[in-house]
């Protein structure tokens, strides 16, 4: 297997893109946590939020990779890779309003966009697919968390 080609100018943007979106998820769901989960209380203090928060951002950080390697993208590529950065944001100010069952449904359309997605994106490219692997991980627990935070109110 050769390393595929890399559109330059579409890395840079799914790159800031994919990043700004993983840093807002970050300070957005800093506070998000089921009731009563004390050791989740105590996470922000503790030394492995770091080690967290960088391997979260590269996850998104491959999110960005997978979109620049399949470049140009048809229509409905472009609007699943957007919708894939912005709903998971949806899902984070949702959790943050109290709104669990909304954000519940949105967290399973994102994991269903996120899918589908990379399955598109893996027809052209094998490995944009896998690239894909860490956020739809990161989809699936969001909505662990959200039917956890539906469950116990």
């Amino acid at each position: 297997m050769t390393e595929p080609t890399v559109n330059r100018p579409a890395l840079a943007l799914w790159m800031i893109a994919s990043l700004t979106v993983a840093v807002l998820l970050l300070w957005l769901g800093a506070g998000l946590h089921p009731p009563g989960a004390e050791s989740a209380r105590t996470l922000p203090a503790s030394p492995l939020t770091g080690a967290m928060g960088f391997a979260f951002l590269l996850a998104w950080a491959a999110f960005a990779y997978a979109a620049s390697i399949t470049t140009p993208h048809r229509g409905a590529e472009h609007a699943g890779l957007w919708a894939s950065l912005l709903l998971p944001l949806a899902v984070v100010v949702l959790l943050g309003a109290g709104q669990s069952l909304i954000a519940l449904l949105l967290a399973i359309v994102w994991l269903a966009t996120l899918i589908w997605t990379s399955w598109q994106l893996a027809r052209r490219e094998a490995l944009a697919g896998i690239m894909m692997l860490p956020v739809i991980g990161s989809a699936i627990a969001s909505m662990l968390l959200s039917l956890t935070l539906w469950v116990l109110p």
